[in-house]
């Protein structure tokens, strides 16, 4: 398969590249596809299109697949709402919000946090995200469960979710959707979802059979 990484909010391409490795080897083509990290997700998906022309991907098809990695998963979303047409394959969204985010419902009009991390934020409320078509692909998920108190999204995380399981970023519900083609989970932290091998073997399963448990 030809398969597109998607980083996350606040990332770039690179933080998918040891992901990107090991699905090389397995004999897939991957691209890395970067964008601003504090523009919006629709943004981000005008160029997504301009990418996908650029490398003749734009006919889409089932040797076609994305990874997306939290904001990454979301932009499938955005993608699809810029090219109603397109139609993809296999895909994995690694700790995406998918139907948005509780952190951005509460704190993305707060003037701080706009400040700190600019119109990403708000791309990713639920009100925005659920105005958007379902991902363009046979999408699966896999949520992170890790907890640490050292990433500054569990200040954000505690008062909103205590004693809901999360990554310390996104809640485990928040990756799950009645369209998702199938879901997992991995006790790993939100940030260290793109570089954890247990994952790479998921992502790398999934897209080779459509399933995480052979």
């Amino acid at each position: 398969m030809v398969i597109i990484c998607l980083h996350g909010m606040g990332r770039t391409r690179f933080s998918m590249a040891k992901l990107a490795r090991n699905l090389r080897r397995a004999g897939h083509t991957v691209h890395l596809f970067g964008y601003q990290r504090r523009a919006s997700l629709s943004h981000a998906a005008r160029k997504l299109v301009r990418f996908l022309h650029d490398n003749e991907l734009e006919q889409g098809g089932s040797e076609l697949g994305f990874v997306g990695h939290s904001a990454g998963g979301v932009l499938l979303r955005y993608l699809a709402a810029e090219l109603p047409e397109f139609s993809a394959g296999r895909s994995v969204a690694l700790g995406s919000p998918i139907a948005g985010s509780v952190i951005a419902q509460r704190y993305a009009q707060r003037p701080w946090m706009k400040v700190a991390v600019g119109p990403i934020l708000q791309s990713l409320h639920p009100d925005e995200v659920q105005k958007l078509p379902p991902p363009p692909c046979s999408l699966a998920a896999v949520a992170g469960t890790g907890k640490t108190r050292f990433l500054p999204a569990s200040l954000l995380m505690a008062p909103i979710a205590a004693g809901r399981p999360s990554d310390t970023t996104v809640l485990v519900e928040e990756t799950q959707a009645a369209t998702m083609h199938d879901w997992t989970s991995v006790p790993v932290i939100h940030t260290l979802l793109p570089s954890d091998t247990r994952v790479h073997e998921l992502v790398r399963r999934y897209l080779e059979t459509g399933r995480f448990e052979g």
